[in-house]
């Protein structure tokens, strides 16, 4: 029997640790993010949208599409990341209902924004990976080696995490060491496995 599991939360609160574990455990991980990035390469759906949309200046000099200038426009503009959203979700919604159909069994989704994108439509169940704030922050600035202001920024750009942790069907809080962690995964997968 299929079942499509969301896997979401915060920037840098821990959710590629948790889908280490799943991906070691052999399960089909569909990675939005990876969907995306294809989607942006030259030529592609993503890219011409993304040059017609918001002009050449969001593109290197050989022609790939500046991903740091463009995030720096859509961190700060909230009617710029609506457009690129809008642009962007039902591509990817696309590749991700073509890669469900041609799986079976358990499949996990990895979806940032699961919420904000309506990627919660496609799942029997979804796994919030929670942080505290205070943690979260501290792990952006030294992950991306940024400052306060830009993590804070990059943070609000996203749905609060509590509020995706009370929506969500099983919440795992990696405050802890991986192992902690890996501990919590394993719990879900087995409910998960035995509903």
């Amino acid at each position: 029997m299929k079942k499509v599991i969301g896997v979401t939360g915060g920037i840098a609160s821990g959710k590629s640790n948790v889908l280490s574990v799943i991906k070691n455990l052999g399960y089909k991980v569909i990675d939005t993010d990876i969907i995306a990035h294809e989607l942006q390469q030259k030529n592609m759906p993503i890219y011409n949208a993304i040059k017609e949309t918001f002009g050449s200046e969001y593109f290197t000099l050989d022609g790939e599409l500046d991903r740091k200038k463009l995030g720096s426009l859509i961190f700060h503009n909230e009617e710029a990341k609506n457009k690129l959203n809008s642009i962007s979700h039902p591509l990817i919604h696309e590749v991700v209902l073509d890669e469900i159909g041609k799986s079976n069994g358990i499949i996990f989704i990895d979806v940032p924004l699961l919420y904000e994108s309506g990627f919660d439509s496609l799942c029997d169940k979804v796994i919030c990976v929670y942080l505290n704030r205070e943690t979260q922050i501290k792990r952006l600035m030294e992950r991306d080696n940024i400052d306060l202001e830009y993590a804070k920024s990059k943070i609000n750009s996203q749905m609060d995490l509590n509020k995706k942790k009370e929506m969500a069907d099983y919440v795992i809080d990696s405050k802890g060491s991986f192992g902690e962690t890996r501990c919590q995964v394993l719990k879900i997968l087995e409910e998960i496995k035995g509903v």
